[in-house]
Formats: structure tokens, sequence, C-alpha cells
């Protein structure tokens, strides 16, 4: 029984090798090609390891560009160096705003490409300057950077809070340093008078008599303005119809040198009423002047 079961497993063995054996031939269909393809001579390419190691390397450089954000740097290198370098830059228009200003905001880096230069970040950057409204860029082939800037229009000085900033007719603050030829212009006073400059002006100039008198215009809780004159002077203007009330201030002034007088306020918030407030000078001398009647008019009083 047991040599039995020995031969059964060996027979058993040999038919599973043969049946392996016949598994591993192709199907008739592939027998031609695969005898075809025996028969060919295969030839390495000559140099083909150094032409795979040079295309392996510049893969890597290529993947290692995009991935690392570089490939603007290497073109700008590139064609910097190819001749489209930025070798000069044109600023003009400007007069307040520094050319050094000018080439700090254009940014133009390590591998100053023409080429790769980009114009729209560079005038963002440069319009952001205080004293520019508008620049416009442009490339002239091979080497020159054009800049041509608009500068703000000073308007006015507007005094918030303990700064003076000279601002342009939007009421935009230019700048807080404010040069000596600036320091003539109108002057507004108080929260949101820098939006309303051209009101407090057109009041002004509508009464050429009084705008080499006027200091300032003082916009009150941005409802009515206060005009102060060079003597000190305060015209309180109502919130409606102002013109009307400075005209009649005006009318008053041609008639009786109102304003020369010694006195700290004209009062126009109620209507068809002109109250005028003495200065402390003036009302200390009205006081003296008072006694000084009372106390004759008392004497002359008693003598009778």
């Amino acid at each position: 029984m047991r040599s039995l079961g020995v031969d059964a497993v060996r027979r058993w063995l040999a038919g599973g090798e043969q049946a392996r054996e016949d598994s591993r031939v192709l199907p008739r269909v592939l027998r031609r090609p695969a005898r075809a393809l025996s028969r060919m001579e295969w030839r390495t390419p000559r140099h083909f390891g150094l032409k795979a190691m040079a295309g392996l390397f510049v893969a890597t450089a290529t993947t290692g560009m995009i991935l690392g954000d570089h490939t603007r740097t290497v073109v700008a290198a590139v064609t910097a160096a190819s001749g489209l370098a930025i070798d000069q830059v044109k600023i003009t228009g400007q007069s307040e705003t520094s050319e050094v200003d000018v080439l700090d905001k254009l940014a133009i880096g390590q591998f100053p490409s023409l080429f790769t230069f980009d114009l729209d970040d560079a005038r963002t950057r440069v319009e952001a300057l205080p004293w520019v409204a508008q620049a416009t860029l442009k490339k002239l082939y091979p080497d020159t950077l054009e800049v041509a800037v608009v500068e703000r229009l000073p308007y006015a000085l507007w005094q918030h809070g303990n700064a003076v900033s000279l601002i342009d007719p939007q009421g935009r603050v230019i700048t807080d340093q404010i040069g000596e030829r600036y320091r003539s212009l109108p002057l507004v006073v108080g929260p949101g008078a820098n939006a309303r400059v051209d009101e407090f002006l057109d009041l002004i100039l509508a009464h050429p008599e009084l705008v080499s008198r006027v200091r300032a215009g003082v916009l009150i809780s941005e409802r009515r303005w206060n005009i102060v004159l060079a003597e000190a002077v305060e015209i309180m203007l109502p919130e409606k119809d102002p013109a009307a009330a400075l005209a009649r201030v005006a009318e008053i002034d041609a008639e009786s040198a109102l304003l020369s007088r010694d006195i700290a306020a004209i009062d126009l918030r109620l209507p068809d009423k002109v109250v005028v407030r003495l200065s402390e000078a003036a009302f200390i001398t009205r006081q003296e002047t008072i006694k000084e009647r009372e106390k004759v008019a008392h004497k002359m009083g008693t003598d009778t």
C-alpha cells in the first residue's frame, strides 16, 4: 500500500510539471511574431547612456523650477544676459516725488530683464507713492524702461486733531510734510472738512474783499461753517443758506467796517438776527466805560 502511494505521488508531481511546461507554450497566434523578434539583432544607440543622463538632468531641473516657482527668475536671467537687460530708466513728470522713491517702487530685481518685467505690478507700486496720482510705464526695447508720472494737485490744508495735512481736490491726504510754498493754501478744520473744501471756497470766493482776511474755515459737527478771520474774528454761519448770511455780513462791513472793530464773533445762526460779541479786551474796556459813566451820573445826581 505504501509503495503504491509513493508511486502515485510521483506520477502526480510529474504530471504537474508537464502541465506547467505546457502552460508556458505561447498561443499559436503569437508564435510567428515571437520567432521574428528573436531573430532581430538589438543594438543600443551610441552614447545612449550619456544622452539619457542629460535628459534626466534637464527633466529634473525643469521640475525643480516649476515646483520651486523659479521659472520667471531663470527666464529673466537668460533674457537679461542675451541683451534684454534694463539698462536705462527714464522718469518724467515728477517734481515732488524723488526719482529714488520711484526706482525703489519699480523693484527691478537681481536680473533686470525688460522681457519679464511686469508693468502692471510696477505701476500699482508707483501709484502708491503719496504724490503720484497716475503712472504710465512703457518698455522701449532692447534696454529702456520709461515711467511717466502725473502728480496730485495740492489744493488745501486740512487740520484734523493735531495734524495738518496737504490734500488734493478730492480731499485725499497727500502728505503731512508741508513745504513753505503751500502754507498759504486755504485751511479747513475738523472731521469731514477735507471732503467739503469746495463748499467752503464757494462761500469765500463770492466775496473777494474777504478772501485775503480769511484764515480758516471750521466745520462744526459736520453741519455748518465758522469762518475765522486774520483779525481773530469768528463769523458763525447758519446751517441753512450760509451764503446769504455771509453776504449780509459783507454788506454791513462795507457800510460800517464792522469786521475791523474790536469784536470776537458775529453770530448769524438765528434767522434775521446779527449778534456781535466783543473781544475780551473790548468787553473790559466797555465795562470800565460803563462804570465811569455811572460814576459821573451818580455824582451829577448827588450835586443836584
